[in-house]
């Protein structure tokens, strides 16, 4: 395998990296200001972001640097779910058995951020599939945390296609509650090369065997997103290997563009 090959201690490029392998380039950085200012000030907040971007990354470096603070921090990514149970998702994550029935599910909700110490902080990833009924309930369950001190803060994360449901008249008044606004862009040529250095750096491995050439091209054909970038690399490095190679120079790279369908 190609870790052998260019004497790697671990795998690059990978989909779920090690939190120490997020590399928190501007984009990033800019991202998690956003967050923390919700964590502290606000009370709704909206992070949007083309597939692959980057968006599920931030979760993971805000829980991380949050996770040891005065706040309950609650991830949910089952949106593909009508709206009561999603919310029965959501009062399980808070350590609760559902009950039956909408009403009794959001008074458990309710009764549970009001009793809890912390501030509880709901990261809601691929909010855009969210049923449209789930968003009135999350605008009515922030509205009725109010008078607890705030103690119920939601961010979504989602397409950007979210805020095109957002303007629906019937959410306005959630749209007026969001107070933090994100987009998370995909990378420049330089984060790029920034992006792919670190990931060689960070198994141990010099970040010349990527050409400088190829590193910009990677850019180009993976449109600046990590996904796309990762699965180009990641490539170049299995036909580096097959080919016995040490660099990956133009021929590998479009070699892998055609294996994966990236060119004609």
């Amino acid at each position: 395998m190609f870790l052998t090959h260019f004497k790697m201690t671990d795998m690059p490029f990978s989909e779920k990296p090690p939190i120490d392998g997020i590399l928190k380039d501007d984009r990033i950085d800019r991202g998690l200001a956003h967050i923390s200012f919700l964590a502290s000030n606000a009370t709704f907040g909206l992070i949007t972001g083309i597939a692959g971007v980057g968006k599920s990354s931030l979760i993971r470096l805000f829980i991380d640097a949050y996770k040891t603070k005065s706040f309950n921090l609650i991830y949910l990514h089952h949106t593909h779910l009508k709206s009561l149970p999603f919310l029965k998702i959501l009062v399980t994550a808070l350590g609760e058995l559902p009950s039956h029935g909408k009403e009794k599910v959001f008074n458990q909700i309710q009764n549970k951020i009001k009793n809890n110490n912390l501030t509880t902080i709901v990261l809601i990833d691929e909010a855009h599939l969210l049923d449209s009924d789930a968003f009135i309930d999350l605008r009515l369950l922030v509205s009725s945390a109010i008078e607890e001190y705030d103690r119920l803060k939601i961010v979504l994360f989602g397409h950007s296609d979210i805020k095109k449901e957002l303007s629906r008249s019937r959410h306005e008044s959630l749209h007026q509650r969001i107070t933090i606004k994100y987009h998370l862009s995909p990378m420049t040529q330089g984060q790029t090369r920034q992006y792919i250095d670190f990931q060689l750096r960070r198994v141990n491995c010099s970040e010349k065997i990527f050409e400088e050439e190829v590193k910009n091209d990677i850019h180009n054909y993976a449109r600046g997103i990590p996904r796309i970038v990762n699965k180009i690399a990641t490539a170049c490095l299995i036909n580096a290997y097959i080919e016995n190679q040490q660099k990956i120079n133009n021929g590998i790279l479009l070699k892998t563009l055609n294996d994966i369908d990236l060119i004609n």
